[in-house]
């Protein structure tokens, strides 16, 4: 190990939760709706002896969530944080905060995610630790804010613990940290200022969801591939389709920064082993992008719908929309295209702890064979896998907002499925929540222990009830001896 290696903190337990996106107005636009359990955790782990460590592994707050969102609002950002931090909804965490970071041994770290990246900026970063400390300079030396993209490396025992949000390696979602920065030093100097160019995901939150799950919040909770909301958003708003169509820059945009990234030109470009690491370049017939490139800008400008330009048979493999949008655009049934689109959806989702998914693998390559535990967030999705290239384990606290669990059999069966189709389309999260088993909450939580010959990281779940984390499975972790 390099000498630098010795001065990681060390700690004797580590806890983290993720993507609890914090932000909207009203409980009809909030998807996080565990406020009192989350604070009952946080005090939980406030009595604990030792030297313990929090970690909040990204998309702590979300301001895409908030009124009149913008895709980067380094203006109105602490505004938005005071508001969210006062909201009766989300202050019982920031007061929970303010007594964990009050007490001695005991450190809170925040990473980025893709939901709060003003967080980064120097004024916005300070304001948010006022908030979190209550203006006390000893809790505020107890807060560790990790929004650099490198991520927060420590250790635990005898193992090296890196955590990371996870949207590092989701081409949607890709932050460019370095214009982050100079965004925040060229504002402080008073320097002319680049227009703000959001990654692919963020611009189609922005520009279509947001004003889609105002009356289809459903959408908000699902958390699938960007690649593959649009039918969804087709099926349930098709009056929106001029706007979802208008989302076309995003796929543009996403092939911009799949080129960036690999070229070197977005972030950092990773050496062997090391994090992060560009995904490759996919193969695809050059001709056959460029000129729909092409002509979808030239069409564009004739305001001709670029939904038109893609024949059905290539669609998949062009731009990710399924034949869902395709029976919508030829006249299909609602109420059977959302069927066929929340299927397809599922097929790359799934809520098994142990199932191998996207981000496990891309986050496998990333990280190097020094990382005992790999921690991320991003998908919304518990996962405890062990690590197939460089060992060691990779963990995902999941998320602590609402989600959407389908019955496999009413996306079998079209009957069944319309019993439930009322109350994703009904335009309420109360709606929502009082359906049979369509809404749950995961109150998930990767912990990092001592363990009989090493250290232990697995999946716990806060049992608010009861005053304990349980086991998800004995399984969901592994030991490092």
């Amino acid at each position: 190990m390099p000498a630098w290696f010795d001065s990681i903190p060390q700690f004797d337990e580590l806890y983290s939760v993720s993507d609890l996106h914090m932000g909207g107005l009203g409980t009809g636009a909030q998807i996080f709706n565990s406020g009192k359990e989350l604070a009952a955790l946080i005090d939980h782990l406030r009595a604990k002896p030792g030297k313990i460590v929090l970690v909040i592994n990204g998309d702590m707050v979300d301001f895409l969530a908030e009124p009149n969102a913008k895709a980067f609002d380094p203006e109105g950002a602490n505004d938005k944080l005071s508001r969210i931090a006062a909201d009766d909804s989300f202050k019982p965490v920031f007061d929970a905060l303010n007594r964990f970071v009050r007490t001695k041994d005991h450190r809170l770290v925040i990473t980025l995610g893709n939901h709060d990246l003003e967080l980064a900026l120097p004024w916005v970063r300070e304001h948010f630790l006022d908030l979190l400390s209550g203006g006390d300079d000893a809790a505020r030396g107890r807060i560790l804010p990790a929004f650099d993209g490198a991520g927060f490396l420590c250790r635990v025992g005898n193992a090296t613990v890196l955590c990371v949000h996870g949207n590092e390696v989701d081409n949607w979602n890709i932050t460019d940290h370095e214009t982050i920065r100079r965004f925040g030093r060229d504002m402080q100097q008073g320097r002319y200022v680049e227009a703000w160019v959001p990654n692919a995901g963020t611009h189609l939150v922005i520009e279509a969801m947001n004003d889609v799950k105002k009356a289809h919040p459903f959408v908000d909770l699902l958390k699938p591939e960007l690649e593959a909301v649009i039918p969804v958003l087709l099926s349930v708003a098709p009056e929106k389709r001029d706007k979802i169509s208008n989302a076309w820059p995003v796929f543009k945009r996403l092939v911009q920064d799949r080129f960036r990234k690999a070229v070197g030109l977005l972030g950092e470009q990773g050496d062997p082993g090391g994090f992060p690491s560009a995904p490759p370049l996919p193969r695809r017939p050059r001709m056959q992008h460029d000129a729909l490139m092409k002509e979808a800008n030239r069409r564009l400008a004739q305001n001709v719908d670029p939904v038109s330009l893609v024949p059905a048979a290539s669609a998949d493999q062009s731009l990710g929309i399924t034949d869902a949008a395709w029976s919508w655009i030829r006249g299909g049934d609602a109420r059977e295209i959302l069927r066929n689109a929340l299927s397809d959806l599922q097929k790359d989702r799934s809520f098994d702890w142990n199932k191998e998914d996207e981000t496990f693998e891309k986050m496998d390559d990333a990280a190097a064979s020094s990382v005992d535990f790999v921690l991320c967030g991003h998908t919304h999705l518990e996962r405890a896998l062990p690590r197939r290239k460089h060992g060691g384990c990779y963990l995902n606290s999941g998320t602590w907002v609402r989600l959407i669990k389908l019955d496999p059999a009413a996306l079998a069966d079209q009957q069944e499925f319309n019993k439930v189709y009322g109350a994703l389309t009904a335009g309420s999260m109360a709606a929502l929540d009082a359906f049979p088993g369509l809404v749950m909450r995961r109150h998930t939580v990767v912990a990092v222990r001592p363990a009989e010959k090493g250290s232990r990281g697995e999946l716990v779940r806060w049992d608010m009830a009861k005053g304990e984390l349980k086991q998800v499975d004995p399984d969901a972790g592994m030991t490092r001896t």
